[in-house]
């Protein structure tokens, strides 16, 4: 994609437990580059491991790794590291100065000095722990995400003036399990690192714990789309919920607007999503449930919808004009608003299912009404 950095060096290690290969950045470095039409919320990738969605990636115990989140992409993704998937998110402990690594005996939570990423903007710290040189440690819960974590939700163009990087040196070589690399705003994110010694043996052999999720490839009609979930709602399927002559109507020369066009080709895509937003917003609810539920069966299907729409215009290459996001132009203008709908919308829709799954409602309340077809 347009946006995606230059390939770093890298060494791989095979994996003997695993379906495919660990990626160890041989230059300590981790440019994190997020696929947004990996999945509803995306996934990180990184230069370094070329052509993986989602990779699990390696450290070796003492060395400072660097993890480069400067590519635009990464906007309202700040990336954490935790002991569980999501981190904080799903209640898990995440890496910080007072967290003894599971199944260590290390004495760091006492002396606040337990491995933590280190948190940088510009290249300035954004807190004052560090543990990145043994001469040099610095103990204490400030390891710089409060001062780094608010900047991702700027506008996108304020925050696409500074450079933001993280390092972490994981020093204690008796854990239990893997870590993992997670979003701090988005669930649903996260990577598996595995920790290795000085001769890039996993320390722990097995993929412990779990994940639950994984990168799945898109379906062929997604993929043309640069959207998600999107198969069985095309036009001229087999779906009674929808007009059968789709939602956009296309007129002019077959050459410009047909289906082998670049807008008739836009057009499928934006079809589809309206078919899926409109079956996802009948809603059955009965006086057992709240405004706020209805509120949220109706307003999910239509943010899916936004963000979809969004994910369309940025895959399109309608923007590739744009080469600095901070530039006042129209291909600028639409990048920034299409990125910001991206991330902002699928943020909240996260905090409306946070909500139904609190209130103990169903994630979704679906009900049937077809269209008479002409």
């Amino acid at each position: 994609m347009k946006f995606f950095l230059g390939i770093l060096s890298l060494a791989l290690i095979s994996r003997s437990n695993a379906q495919s290969d660990l990626c160890n950045s041989a230059s300590l470095t981790y440019t994190s580059i997020v696929d947004p039409y990996a999945s509803q919320y995306g996934f990180f990738t990184f230069a370094e491991c070329p052509g993986v969605i989602n990779p699990t990636i390696g450290m070796v115990v003492g060395e400072v790794y660097t993890f480069d989140q400067t590519d635009r992409s990464n906007y309202y993704h700040p990336m954490g590291f935790a002991y569980g998937k999501d981190g904080a998110l799903e209640g898990e402990d995440e890496l910080e100065p007072i967290n003894t690594p599971p199944g260590s005996s290390s004495g760091c939570a006492s002396l606040q000095t337990c491995p933590a990423p280190v948190y940088y903007k510009d290249g300035l710290m954004t807190g004052i722990y560090t543990n990145l040189d043994d001469t040099a440690i610095v103990d204490g819960t400030d390891f710089g995400l409060e001062g780094y974590e608010p900047e991702f939700f700027y506008p996108l163009a304020d925050w696409g003036v500074a450079d933001y990087t993280i390092k972490l040196r994981f020093n204690v070589d008796d854990i239990t399990q893997d870590i993992f690399y997670f979003c701090h705003i988005h669930a649903g994110m996260s990577g598996r690192i595995k920790i290795l010694d000085a001769g890039n043996t996993e320390i722990v052999a097995t993929d412990t714990p779990e994940i639950g999720y994984s990168y799945e490839p898109p379906s062929t009609f997604d993929a043309n789309c640069g959207t998600v979930g999107l198969t069985d709602y095309q036009t001229g399927g087999t779906n009674t919920q929808c007009p059968g002559e789709g939602f956009v109507c296309l007129a002019g020369p077959t050459s410009l607007v047909g289906p082998t066009s670049a807008l008739g080709a836009f057009a499928d895509c934006i079809n589809a999503m309206d078919c899926q937003m409109l079956q996802g917003m009948t809603s059955s609810m009965d006086e057992t449930q709240n405004l706020g539920a209805l509120f949220s069966y109706q307003m999910i299907p239509h943010h899916i919808n936004a963000v979809n729409m969004a994910k369309a215009l940025l895959f399109s290459d309608a923007l590739a004009e744009c080469t600095d996001i901070t530039e006042e132009s129209d291909a600028c203008d639409y990048e920034r608003l299409v990125r910001e709908i991206i991330v902002v919308q699928n943020f909240q829709i996260q905090a409306m299912e946070g909500v139904l799954s609190n209130d103990s409602y169903a994630a979704t309340n679906d009900c049937t009404v077809e269209i008479l077809q002409r």
